[in-house]
Formats: structure tokens, sequence, C-alpha cells
């Protein structure tokens, strides 16, 4: 009965998403993130359990539900001539007023629900190693991705030879991922060395608060500025600060731990932007990417 009751809801989390857009219903992602984090870190376990992992991360606002929702929604848009870019995953798809459309978002969440819970709940998520884990999230929509450019056209490589940025576009790539990881990693030890905040207090949540903040960053997008998008960058740096000074117990080393895997991080999506996700058909979202391997990495070393 709850997995009915789930398909259920992934379905309507997927709809939801399409007919909003993608990146507005990530928008919501990271407020109920950022309120998760602040009821946790208040003590209330039970409330912040399921703000983050039943709305933020749950079958409402979850990226692999929803913004994978999204995604094959304007794929298939795409495909079938009613929008020209497959991509598009800032525009409101209920405004084209087609009913099947939507569907295609409400079936692609109800396959991100799935695939989270069979595949990445038992094979990535500790059950066969607590070095074997990612995030389950952006792995989905990575996969979903996949699955919707196969779908509904287009090539799978779409680069034009350069695996990275050319240029000023990839050192600006390099400062930002240096500057936003820096200051996740300094403002996580500087609040435990400086401000006399517990470990115990911050370090479950502080990921998923830096990630909010991050996520609602993108509302400038929306709104036409040249956000760079960077909670790949920020959700990284925070989960490896977070492990490296729970490792080490050094300031200094946390914040080199943290800084080096955020500048990975924001390296890894710029290579699959150049790569697979520059044309015209689908979205595979180089942040969910980066995301995915790079909580492998930092789970692979520290456990």
């Amino acid at each position: 009965m709850s997995l009915l009751l789930g398909i259920l809801a992934a379905f309507g989390g997927g709809v939801f998403a399409a007919a909003v857009g993608g990146v507005p219903a990530f928008i919501f992602t990271g407020v109920f993130s950022i309120v998760g984090a602040c009821i946790g870190f208040a003590g209330a376990g039970d409330a912040a359990n399921f703000v983050v992992n039943n709305m933020a991360f749950g079958c409402f606002f979850g990226p692999h539900i929803s913004f994978a929702g999204a995604v094959a929604a304007a794929a298939y848009a795409k495909k079938k001539g009613s929008i020209e870019n497959g991509a598009d995953i800032i525009s409101c798809l209920a405004g084209l007023n087609e009913a099947d459309v939507l569907a295609v978002g409400g079936v692609f969440g109800v396959i991100g629900f799935l695939f989270k819970e069979f595949v990445v709940n038992n094979l990535f998520a500790g059950t066969i190693s607590t070095k074997l884990v990612t995030d389950g999230p952006g792995f989905t929509v990575f996969c979903s991705a996949i699955l919707v450019r196969l779908i509904f056209g287009g090539k799978l490589f779409t680069g034009k030879g350069n695996i990275v940025s050319e240029g000023k576009a990839f050192t600006n790539c390099l400062m930002i991922s240096f500057g936003y990881a820096l200051v996740v990693s300094g403002v996580y030890v500087y609040a435990i060395e400086a401000g006399g905040v517990p470990v115990e207090t911050i370090s479950g949540f502080y990921h998923v608060l830096i990630f909010g903040m991050a996520a609602i960053g993108l509302t400038f997008a929306v709104a036409g500025q040249a956000f760079y998008g960077c909670h790949h960058i920020v959700i990284i740096a925070a989960e490896a600060v977070v492990a490296g000074y729970a490792k080490t117990g050094s300031a200094l080393a946390a914040i080199v731990i943290g800084v080096i895997c955020g500048v990975i991080s924001g390296i890894i999506c710029d290579a699959e932007g150049c790569l697979i996700n520059c044309g015209t058909d689908s979205h595979i979202d180089g942040p969910a990417t980066a995301i995915f391997i790079m909580t492998f990495v930092v789970n692979a070393i520290f456990g």
C-alpha cells in the first residue's frame, strides 16, 4: 500500500513540476531545504524529517521526481513540436494547454521515484558498503535524463571537441568554484572553532542548508540574470568539510578538503556541459552529474 501511495504522489509531483517548470520547482526544493535544516538545527527531529525528506526531497519537490519529470516533459514537448527548445527547464509548460505533456512529467516522476526506491536505496545508500554511497536524487536525475534523451531523440554526446569551457569561461568557473567552496568550508569550521557551535548541532543539516541557499539563488536565473548555478559546488564542499573535519579534527585540513572537492565538482559540471548538455533536444543536468559523482568520491574516502 505504501508503494502505491508513493507512486500516486510521485505522478502528481511530476505533473506539478512540468506545469510550473523544472527550475521553479527546484527553487521550491531550496525553500523547504532551508526550512527543514533550520528546524533540524533547533532539535525538532520529527518535523525536520518531514520537511526535508517528504517535502524538499520527497514526492512533492524531490529533484528525482519533480525536476526529472519537468525535464522529460520539455523533451517530449520539443519532439512533438510544441516548443523549440527541449532543454528549456525554466518555462511553465502549463501554458501549452497540452495535458499529454504534463502526463509525461508525471510518468517520469514515477520512474524517478521507483528508481531511487529500488535501485539507489538498495545499491548506493550504504546497504552494500558505507563507502559506496551517492546522492540519490542527483543520480536519479542523471539516469532519468539519459533515458529521456534515448527515448525522445537527440545525440547523447553533443560536444564539439573541447572537454571543458575555453578561455575566460573556464577561469570564471574555477574562481567561482574556489570562492564558493572556500566560504562554505570556512563558515563551517569558523562556527565550530571560533563561534563555539557544537559539531553535532550543525553537521547533519549543514549541507542541506547550503544546498537550499544555492537552489533559491536560481530565482535570479529565472528573472533573466546571469546567475551561476552553484548547488553542485556548495553541497559537495559542505559534505566534504563536514567529513574532513570529523576525520582530521583540523580546521585547516577540513577547509582544504572542502575547497578541493568543491572545485573538482565545478570542473565536472563544466565538462558535462561541454560534452553532453549543449544541445536543444533535452537537458542532462550538469550539477546533478557532478553531485552524484563527487558524493561517491567523498563517501569512498571518508565513509
